[in-house]
């Protein structure tokens, strides 16, 4: 089985840095719990260009976005042991060194807890599901339908503030930490 494992909602928590950039920048307060659609900007008041400035920034420097589970690393390289792991991300390859830095220093390194690395441009949302992958652990709430339509395919909807209206039924299953991964994983 060929698993897609997403960074960011999945494996590091970039709203929180977002949020703290956007409100010392722009004098708000905004929580993580704020962010309740994928395409926030508009609520924000922001066009999406400004948006993902943001999001270049805090990929150049990944070290300040927190962890979201320290179970993750020993759970990926269970699961690398047994089949064939790659993280997917929608992070653009001038970011490589930056991300690598990061999950290296969380323990997740190449050739152990997953086997490649591939970054994608973020648009359009569900291009992830270009790379045939059988399962995906990702956060984003645009790959729910499409997955829905491809019953060869399964999602593991890692539940965030923005995905809670997803309607998670047949082939995607949400789930709440890396362990509930990892069950999830071995049940099927």
């Amino acid at each position: 089985m060929k698993i897609a494992i997403d960074i960011d909602g999945v494996l590091l928590d970039i709203i929180i840095t977002y949020c703290e950039i956007y409100n010392k920048r722009y004098g708000t307060n905004y929580k993580k719990n704020d962010v309740v659609k994928w395409d926030f900007f508009a609520d924000w008041n922001m066009d999406e260009e400004t948006g993902f400035k943001i999001f270049f920034e805090i990929y150049a420097d990944s070290q300040s976005i927190p962890f979201i589970d320290d179970d993750a690393p020993k759970i990926m390289k269970k699961l690398n042991e047994r089949y064939d792991l790659d993280i997917v991300s929608a992070r653009v390859p001038e970011y490589r060194s930056s991300i690598i830095d990061k999950l290296e220093s969380h323990n997740i390194m190449a050739g152990i807890q997953y086997t490649e690395m591939i970054l994608l441009h973020h648009r359009p949302y569900d291009i992830k599901l270009k790379q045939k992958y059988d399962l995906y652990v990702d956060d984003n709430p645009n790959l729910v339908e499409p997955i829905k339509k491809m019953k060869n395919r399964t999602l593991l909807l890692f539940d965030q503030p923005w995905n809670k209206n997803s309607v998670c039924e047949d082939n995607v299953h949400r789930v709440y930490n890396w362990e509930e991964v990892q069950e999830k994983i071995f049940d099927l």
